[in-house]
């Protein structure tokens, strides 16, 4: 099993230069190495500067100490919710379950695969913000090794710990209900939830800076429990920076040794419960009859009958599927989370360069959140109709007709959480008069292009062969999409933000920045345009040529 699906990747590889030009690989590969050097840039010098302060370890460690929790809760929720299709509704599984193989073998092929799928992102991540904390620090090339064989043992753990909580709740849930994964995700959101707790306790921003740091290195205590993985990996890279070579050496073993036991026990856990949570699944069904939803087709009275049929379709699978919208939850609930807890976080500053920097940069967040999610969602959304593409092509409506049906929903839909977002991140701020009038256009304006780069680029690289939306934005067009919508993010803040900045903090007269204002708006309206009309335009000549 594992040297077909080598076999398989082997191919995959070889087969891009031919489905895909050199110059789109050259022009990905560029763009990539281009933003982790970016992100290992801007890890560099925040650790350079933080070391200028006198209890810098110890806010360099805290602090990594909270980043690899966070890291270590997301490779969780991501091996739980890549496992679910994985494991139990794959058509390969069922393909595999009627051939003479283990069904041993069978699970472990599959936990492979979800933890590779679901770990190469976060790993990605950390190796600049890893690689940018040891040249602040001017460590010995030996750390390196160390770094990518840890990281190894600690992906294992958290991979084993997400299969075997979706082993548990799948062998007593059933997975069309949902409840197994909105039990993982409440044991995941623990330590966000302890967090907030704990950094509620600025209800009043200190006066003084040490105070103020003090407070800040208090909260994150809880992320240095003995106990935690991710507390381990940061010893232990950090105890060979400093060269404290033997616990380093048992901090070593103590994962590797972690993680061969966690396999182990997952491996028996999943002889007597990965049938179980099989014969739950294919047994479980809906004892109500079918209703139709006629409180969606009477919200969408105004439509066109065929165009209303297929917004209702969508609507309806993506409701039904928890592995879907529970995602989608995720991600604006930690960014909810976080602007609830900007009032407590220091935000009451009177200079007004830090407000403006701080306006632009939870615009950021917003948007950043938003790409994120319009690749994840939107661009499968062509590529998952798959084999039965057919019999949306008998349907009354044209292909056009369906590549805005697509982006009407996902923009109303998109809109419909960005809009309130900003508006109560604007109260937060106490943003008044124009500006607040401009956030709202302007977060409107970056939603609509992020979800028709989606779903156009979704049209130009549709992949038909997989069913998995995971595994398709993993290919080359989602990598494309990913990029491009992040630069897009990054030059349109940047439009803006740097006029605005530049008068507040270097006395640039109203009339100048003016001026600078309407060119940074005029090139940040066409880019918008073109961005979603040559989406649009080419997704619709793609689909037009996909043969039914």
């Amino acid at each position: 099993m594992f040297k077909i699906k080598a076999l398989l990747i082997k191919n995959t590889l070889k087969t891009l230069l031919k489905d895909h030009s050199l110059l789109k690989l050259i022009f990905v590969g560029t763009l990539s190495a281009l933003l982790l050097f970016t992100a290992f840039f801007i890890t560099y010098k925040f650790f350079s500067f933080v070391r200028a302060f006198p209890f810098s370890d110890l806010l360099i460690h805290r602090s990594l100490s909270l980043f690899f929790l966070v890291i270590f809760s997301i490779l969780i929720f991501s091996v739980i919710v890549t496992s679910l299709p994985l494991l139990y509704k794959s058509s390969e599984r069922l393909f595999l379950m009627g051939l003479p193989i283990k069904i041993s073998s069978i699970f472990k092929i599959k936990l492979a695969e979800s933890v590779t799928l679901a770990s190469w992102a976060a790993l990605l991540l950390c190796l600049p913000i890893l690689i940018g904390w040891q040249i602040s620090t001017g460590c010995s090339i030996l750390v390196y090794p160390a770094i990518i064989l840890s990281l190894g043992f600690f992906v294992i753990i958290c991979g084993v710990i997400g299969t075997a909580i979706c082993l548990l709740l799948s062998s007593i849930f059933s997975l069309r209900k949902g409840q197994a994964l909105f039990i993982g995700l409440f044991l995941l959101s623990l330590p966000l939830i302890i967090f907030c707790t704990k950094f509620g306790i600025f209800r009043e921003t200190p006066q003084e800076a040490f105070a103020f740091f003090s407070k800040i290195i208090d909260s994150m205590g809880f992320s240095t429990h003995p106990l935690l993985p991710s507390l381990w990996f940061v010893r232990l890279i950090d105890g060979i920076r400093k060269g404290e070579w033997r616990e380093s050496l048992f901090l070593l073993s103590l994962m590797a040794t972690t993680a061969a036991v966690f396999f182990i026990l997952l491996s028996k856990m999943a002889d007597s419960l990965y049938l179980r949570g099989i014969d739950l699944m294919e047994g479980s069904g809906s004892s109500s009859k079918y209703k139709e939803p006629l409180w969606i087709r009477k919200i969408l009275f105004f439509l066109n009958p065929g165009f209303r049929s297929l917004v209702v379709k969508d609507i309806l699978l993506f409701l039904r599927d928890p592995l879907q919208w529970s995602q989608f939850l995720i991600f604006f609930g930690i960014l909810f989370v976080y602007f609830l807890n900007l009032p407590r976080a220091g935000y009451e500053i009177d200079l007004p360069y830090f407000k403006s920097l701080a306006f632009f940069l939870n615009i950021s967040a917003i948007a950043l959140v938003v790409s994120t999610l319009t690749t994840r969602f939107l661009f499968p959304l062509i590529s998952i109709e798959g084999k039965r593409f057919w019999i949306i092509s008998l349907a009354p409506i044209t292909r056009k007709g369906l590549l805005l049906e697509k982006l009407f929903l996902s923009s109303f839909f998109f809109l419909l959480i960005t809009e309130p977002l900003m508006i109560l991140l604007n109260l937060i701020l106490k943003t008044e008069g124009l500006a607040f009038f401009f956030s709202l256009v302007m977060i409107g304006v970056m939603t609509l292009t992020l979800t028709s780069l989606s779903v156009g680029l979704g049209a130009v690289y549709p992949v038909f062969s997989k069913e998995d939306p995971s595994s398709i934005v993993s290919s080359l067009g989602g990598t494309i999409n990913a990029i491009i919508s992040l630069l897009y993010v990054i030059i349109s803040v940047s439009l803006i933000a740097i006029p605005v900045q530049l008068h507040i903090g270097h006395g640039f007269s109203y009339q100048r920045l003016m001026l600078y204002l309407i060119v940074s708006i005029s090139v940040f309206i066409v880019m918008s345009l073109f961005c979603s009309l040559v989406s649009m335009i080419k997704g619709q000549r793609s689909l037009e040529a996909v043969e039914a």
